[in-house]
């Protein structure tokens, strides 16, 4: 029981920080870049194919994780400094996309945690749509929005939640207000190359 409760609160606080925009930041201005992949495994259970060379990858501990959660984040153009509320300066990219991945025991467990991150996201956003789509065989629930937070330096957004077996997914693109390009366009390629596969 306290295992159960210990996951629920490790999931709970990653999606609000993830949500609120902290995520899309590289927490350490001018940080050694990570080796540039363009097929990554995230845990056990996602392959992704980043077919977009425009985008760098920023953070990634898709190798080993505590308690089944993983992470992997990726920045598009040249990043300049951005200071914080707290006073922390990091890496602000014209958009990034972030990829969070929980492996569960069971798809009950993945749902609920697919649940919370949902929420966690119409809590923190202003959403102005939500749709189902399927990318590469996977159904997803898409939320188009603006990032209300003061605190957010990202304009607008678009984020792809997803449930498969005891597998869940986020993938969440912000972008600065000057970004041309459409967002939903660039989701639906990262998508249709990322592949859930069942956990044994």
């Amino acid at each position: 029981m306290m295992e159960k409760k210990r996951n629920y609160i490790i999931f709970s606080l990653c999606a609000a920080l993830l949500l609120a925009g902290c995520s899309s930041l590289s927490p350490k201005l001018g940080k050694e870049p990570v080796e540039q992949k363009s097929r990554i495994l995230v845990g056990r259970s996602l392959e992704v194919e980043n077919t977009d060379s425009r985008f760098a990858l920023v953070d990634d501990n898709s190798a080993l994780a505590a308690d089944g959660l993983y992470y992997v984040s990726w920045g598009m153009g040249d990043p300049k400094p951005y200071e914080n509320s707290d006073g922390d300066t990091a890496d602000l990219y014209d958009a990034s996309l972030y990829l969070l991945l929980g492996e569960s025991k069971d798809a009950a467990a993945a749902q609920k945690n697919m649940e919370i991150w949902l929420e966690a996201a119409k809590s923190n956003y202003e959403v102005l749509r939500e749709e189902e789509a399927v990318y590469n065989g996977q159904a997803y629930t898409v939320l188009t929005y603006r990032c209300a937070s003061e605190d957010n330096p990202y304009d607008r957004g678009v984020s792809a939640f997803a449930a498969a077996d005891g597998v869940s997914l986020c993938v969440e693109l912000t972008c600065q207000k000057d970004f041309p390009e459409e967002l939903g366009e660039i989701l639906s390629n990262f998508l249709g190359h990322c592949t859930i596969m069942p956990q044994e």
